[in-house]
């Protein structure tokens, strides 16, 4: 102090007198020597908090305006420019960033929603910035979560301002090519361009095979959602059909003979390999219609997951791409190889020891026809080769079996049927009197509603069933005048008669309980007479034949005897003889003629 003093003192005074000069050092020396009371400190204090107050209030009505310019924008013009969206791709550097994709470029935006919203807020001591502490750490703890793939809204500066889902993606088709991992997808696009797209969140988790559609979006090359195929998801079920072996009745021979070739060596793979055995490709199943190829090929894949979950302990799934074959035939040139193409891609793809993979193709005849045999368009000139080529070719077909059903094995291409293609044909014959009680006991079960005079006579329906399906069979397989069903002529001029028994099936028989239930049911509804009898079903089989007496074509009656896999020789004339008698009973015996044992045209 003393220092200071003596630098004040020693400062000249320009311009003032002697005296004065004296009277100015006075006062000086007097200021210098007093010291500030209390009263100057609570001066000092209140001017000190009337400062940070002012400053408090300042920083408020700045924190306001910002607010209220947020809310209102600063320019007319930028009230009126819309907004952008951009697509979320992963978490930024830092909290309160994440990286967007905007226009196909990538961005670290800044997140202006939930706690990272840049709002400030008056600090100090006054009241409102103390409660407005007190509500922070008190109200629970905001959390915002974006999901991969999602649409983000954007302001005008690129900062994420919103999340809004999926519900506004739209995008372009792709085909998948290949599965590269959990998260990235090689696909094929409309140009033919392979490029390489990652999973949204909406398809994370989800199976996704090769051959699949899907969409995705060009800019951000996020792939969001699976699409039905229209060749070949139409065409194709992949559930494994509820049907077993013991739900088909009649074939257990050649049942036997498809589990020996398909189960064998999936069950076995080092047995044939220690004999240098090639297991099959393939089977064709041709026959009469209706006498349960179809159903024997839906066994298949049931009965190889069961076989194999047996063996090793472990669940196995089989999976039965049933191949509708007309409807995969296109207009377009090269889209029916597509398709197949496509099918045995996703085949190879799925199949496994545990998981193998049954493709089924009924009415093979109509796709792989033989190639120039001018029945239909040339389009088998394509399709054969390709067909072919996917079942012999460099690509093999490990824990794939294909099943090919038929009941015009001649139009087939005798490439597909030589063997290392389909090597086994196995022809599905019609059923015998025994084989068909074995399907009437099929649908005709002790369990349905009997007539009760019946149970009563024979004592339980057991008994009852197993009555009716005697006399039934009995009386579907003989060979009186009532049965005389058609009358073939051949081109030497000889001519056959032909009994029910020659077109029965797995599937009549089937209808024929079908209607015997039905008029069952309406007898209950018309006199309130329960249960089924045995003149139900034998007016269910003449119904049923009745009403088939004149499907059979003259037009064409050759083509018409193959189709219902009767064969021979060439017939030029077909006659229905169902009813005859029943119709005109004063008409007398029918004219001689020759009877030809149905064996020797038949074979």
């Amino acid at each position: 102090m003393t220092s200071e003093k003596q630098e004040k003192q020693d400062v000249p005074s320009k311009g003032l007198k002697p005296d004065h000069q004296e009277v100015v050092e006075s006062i000086v020396q007097a200021a210098a020597d007093h010291t500030p009371g209390p009263a100057a400190d609570d001066l000092c204090e209140q001017i000190r908090e009337s400062e940070n107050k002012r400053r408090l209030l300042a920083e408020a009505l700045h924190a306001s305006r910002e607010q209220m310019r947020q809310l209102l924008y600063r320019t007319g013009d930028e009230r009126e420019r819309a907004q952008p969206f951009g697509v979320y791709v992963r978490p930024g550097r830092s909290p309160e960033t994440v990286v967007i994709k905007h226009h196909g470029r990538l961005y670290e935006a800044k997140v202006k929603i939930g706690p990272n919203a840049p709002e400030r807020r008056p600090s100090g001591g006054t009241f409102h910035a103390r409660r407005l502490q007190q509500q922070e750490v008190h109200a629970p703890a905001k959390t915002w979560k974006f999901k991969k793939g999602e649409l983000v809204l954007l302001d005008n500066d690129l900062n994420v301002v919103d999340s809004r889902g999926f519900d506004l993606v739209s995008g372009a088709l792709g085909t998948i090519e290949q599965v590269l991992n959990e998260e990235k997808l090689l696909i094929k696009t409309v140009g033919d361009e392979n490029i390489v797209v990652t999973r949204a969140e909406t398809l994370m988790g989800r199976k996704v095979l090769v051959g699949d559609n899907l969409e995705y979006d060009p800019e951000s090359l996020f792939a969001y959602s699976i699409l039905p195929k229209s060749e070949v998801d139409r065409l194709v079920l992949e559930k494994v059909p509820d049907i077993g072996y013991e739900d088909i009745g009649g074939l257990d021979e050649v049942i036997q003979v498809i589990r020996d070739a398909i189960e064998l060596p999936h069950l076995y793979p080092e047995l044939f390999w220690e004999h240098r055995l090639t297991p099959p490709k393939g089977f064709l199943l041709y026959g009469p219609p209706g006498c349960g190829k179809t159903l024997i090929a839906k066994a298949v894949a049931r009965s190889l997951a069961k076989r194999v979950e047996e063996k090793t302990g472990v669940k196995g799934e089989s999976l039965f791409l049933n191949v509708k074959g007309p409807e995969l035939l296109n207009k377009y040139v090269g889209e029916t190889e597509r398709a197949i193409r496509d099918l045995f891609s996703r085949a190879r793809s799925q199949a496994s020891y545990h998981t193998p993979v049954i493709i089924f193709f009924d009415e093979m005849d109509s796709m792989f026809r033989l190639r120039g045999s001018g029945i239909s368009s040339d389009m088998e000139a394509t399709i054969v080769p390709q067909f072919l080529a996917e079942l012999d070719g460099l690509d093999t077909l490990e824990h794939v079996v294909v099943i090919g059903a038929t009941n015009r094995e001649d139009l087939i291409d005798p490439a597909i049927l030589r063997p290392g293609r389909l090597d086994r044909k196995i022809r599905i014959p019609r059923p015998d009197q025994a084989a068909a009680r074995e399907i009437f006991a099929k649908y005709l079960t002790p369990d349905l509603p009997l007539d009760a005079e019946d149970v009563a006579r024979h004592g339980s329906p057991e008994a009852v069933v197993a009555w009716m399906i005697e006399a039934l069979a009995a009386e579907m397989y003989s060979t009186k005048p009532e049965n005389e069903f058609l009358e073939v002529t051949y081109a030497d001029g000889s001519q056959k008669i032909l009994y029910l028994q020659d077109f029965s099936s797995g599937a009549i028989i089937a209808n024929i309980v079908n209607r015997a239930k039905f008029m069952a049911v309406k007898d209950v509804i018309s006199c309130g007479q329960r249960g089924i009898r045995y003149h139900h079903l034998l007016a269910a089989l003449r119904a049923e034949y009745q009403e088939n007496e004149d499907l059979p074509s003259n037009t064409n009656p050759a083509e018409w005897f193959r189709v219902i896999g009767k064969g021979g020789e060439r017939v030029i004339r077909i006659r229905s003889l169902l009813g005859r008698q029943a119709a005109s009973p004063a008409a007398g015996p029918p004219p001689a003629r020759e009877i030809v044992p149905v064996d020797e045209r038949l074979a």
